[in-house]
């Protein structure tokens, strides 16, 4: 079969339109928010939609291109795609259509393009992997994959609360009865208490962090079907936990979480990761993931979210294509340099 790639011969509403048929849709593909990541990186965005000979959409994607102007690169990067999962957990493309993605980037627009698409380790993912190398791309050795915990919620809330471990059902309950106040939302105000509180984590914590910009930045922009949720507990009338969550596709994910001095002592993160699930499961998700772990260097983090009921799991990891041999030795080269100035 034969596939039709168009670049950039759409508008945001057909894309919106078109990845919302794919349950790996997530906010990292969503239009607004790659507008807002390319901004603060001195990055354009491309967009690609590849479509059968009848003329349906089969896979998609958003690429970021960085020009590294010290060795003459122009790198494309697909964050969470391309787009390639139906609700039934089948893959909707082929190697031939991914092929026909790389093609029409490659040697064009990029020297390099690396992708790093939104699924697990199962079935699907493995199937995927082999389209990919049948296509062309290699595996990239640079990047450890996605790993994370990730919860049921397309059942009940009976099920889901059944589901946690015996010791944060514990906290859970004494944190309920404390009597926080739980406030659900999308607007302005709560992303300036995410903001505050987020801020203040890192500080605490003294790691780098993410800047929480990269996600308020696109909140006006997005449908009211992509915005992302904010959930703060409020303890003695006093912001105390918050999570940032979205709900796209057929999964939920954490992306921001942060609690203050009060919120440790009361417990209220207990709660506000809890009722992220529980907003997932009213927003017909299958799953809730609970945002990236890292077992060692973030212990206590990983101990946390492992007690919320969920199967741990890793994502497929990423993939390249490059123009030529050259432009793979030079972008070797160059992502050994950005490790290094990075540590």
């Amino acid at each position: 079969m034969s596939y039709k790639v168009k670049i950039d011969d759409f508008d945001s509403d057909q894309w919106r339109d078109y990845a919302g048929c794919f349950a790996d849709y997530s906010i990292y593909q969503t239009w607004p928010y790659q507008e807002n990541r390319a901004s603060m990186d001195n990055q354009q965005v491309s967009r690609a939609v590849v479509t059968d000979e009848p003329g349906e959409v089969v896979t998609m994607c958003q690429v970021r291109i960085k020009h590294i102007r010290p060795v003459g690169l122009k790198v494309g990067y697909i964050q969470r795609g391309p787009l390639v999962l139906n609700f039934d957990g089948k893959i909707r493309c082929s190697s031939t259509a991914l092929y026909a993605l790389r093609q029409a980037y490659i040697g064009s627009g990029v020297d390099v393009l690396k992708s790093v698409p939104n699924l697990c380790r199962d079935v699907a993912g493995e199937q995927l992997t082999e389209m990919f190398s049948a296509a062309g791309f290699e595996r990239s050795n640079s990047d450890d994959a996605y790993r994370t915990f990730r919860v049921y919620v397309g059942d009940g809330e009976e099920q889901i609360r059944g589901r946690l471990r015996k010791s944060f059902r514990r906290d859970l309950k004494k944190a309920e009865s404390s009597g926080l106040e739980i406030v659900r939302g999308e607007d302005e105000k709560l992303f300036d208490i995410l903001d505050e509180l987020y801020s203040e984590s890192v500080r605490r914590k003294k790691f780098k962090g993410l800047d929480s910009q990269e996600f308020s930045g696109p909140q006006r922009s997005l449908s009211d079907r992509e915005k992302m949720t904010i959930i703060v507990a409020y303890c003695e009338g006093e912001p105390a936990s918050v999570v940032l969550t979205s709900n796209l596709g057929d999964t939920a994910i954490v992306l921001l979480a942060a609690a203050n001095e009060r919120g440790l002592k009361c417990g209220s993160s207990y709660v506000t990761w809890y009722e992220g699930a529980i907003a997932a499961m009213h927003a017909g998700m299958k799953w809730y993931d609970l945002g990236g772990v890292d077992p060692d260097n973030n212990p206590n983090v990983y101990q946390f979210k492992s007690r919320m009921g969920g199967d741990e799991v890793f994502h497929t990891g990423a993939f390249e294509a490059h123009a030529g041999a050259g432009a793979k030795n030079l972008w070797h080269a160059a992502e050994k340099i950005y490790r290094v100035v990075k540590r």
